[in-house]
């Protein structure tokens, strides 16, 4: 039934925990995956955390990654989808999530009505969930469909009743550092852990050195993180702040790259 759809989408990753056990808790975290990787790949190392102090993750991945491109011997797009929903969990599992959300689009199915129906899930999902900090794609992704999940995601939440949350913005595919705030986290303790969960989308692994990448862009975000200051950390994840599209429902996303890009150049072109 419509009414508990977003409900069925769920999968518990821990023993004797059902979804109603987290319901309406306080300190819920929840990341948005558009492909099953992206979750752990942008913010796995908060997510470890976040686990370890007692509180509820959760990722919600919005395309079953059929589109993936593949190494090795043949496997069809069906299989590939059951396939990285399992190498999903197990890295779910790795960083202590309470469970996964999958909702299994193509990614064309995003536009239209059936955006409209994810974004329908998404709101009853934070409306149940109550999560205090929302990670999902920062604007600057060069990828449709991330940038795509973004705008479903911001719609939703603001579509909500109760309390906003923090809104942090991950960056895989686009790296800019504009104006506005930017989030550091020290995942220094958690970054074996989070290589790890990386390790579990073998399929990715097999293409593409995603754990070499994110270890050394993790790395990279800690040294260069100050430019004037000692280093702090080993192995940050760093997030745009995106909470201002909550606090302001007729900010759109271009407006709010805009402001960043301006605030940009007069604090570091000083015009």
């Amino acid at each position: 039934m419509k009414k508990n759809s977003w409900q069925d989408k769920y999968v518990a990753l821990q023993e004797g925990k059902s979804l109603g056990d987290f319901q309406g808790r306080k300190d819920n975290l929840v990341v948005i995956s558009p492909h099953p990787d992206d979750d752990v790949l942008g913010a796995g190392g908060v997510m470890i955390e976040a686990a370890e102090k007692g509180r509820a993750v959760f990722s919600v991945t919005v395309t079953d990654g059929r589109s993936s491109p593949r190494q090795g011997p043949p496997i069809s797009d069906e299989d590939l989808v059951v396939l990285r929903q399992k190498e999903s969990m197990a890295a779910l599992k790795v960083t202590g999530a309470a469970g996964g959300f999958y909702f299994l689009k193509r990614s064309s199915e995003l536009e239209g009505e059936g955006g409209s129906g994810v974004a329908g899930d998404l709101r009853d999902l934070y409306e149940s969930l109550l999560p205090s900090e929302v990670f999902l794609p920062a604007p600057y992704e060069r990828h449709r469909t991330h940038i795509r999940c973004t705008r479903l995601a911001v719609e939703a939440l603001r579509s909500c009743a109760g309390p906003r949350p923090s809104l942090l913005g991950y960056s895989l595919w686009g790296n800019f550092f504009g104006g506005k705030k930017r989030v550091a986290r020290d995942i220094t303790p958690f970054i074996r852990k989070k290589v790890e969960a990386v390790l579990a989308h073998t399929t990715q692994i097999a293409y593409k050195n995603y754990q070499q990448g994110i270890l050394g862009k993790n790395n990279s975000e800690a040294i260069f993180w100050e430019s004037q200051e000692a280093q702090k950390a080993t192995f940050v994840e760093t997030f745009l702040d995106m909470s201002e599209l909550l606090e302001q429902k007729d900010l759109s996303l271009e407006e709010f790259i805009r402001q960043d890009v301006e605030a940009f150049i007069r604090l570091f072109l000083g015009t």
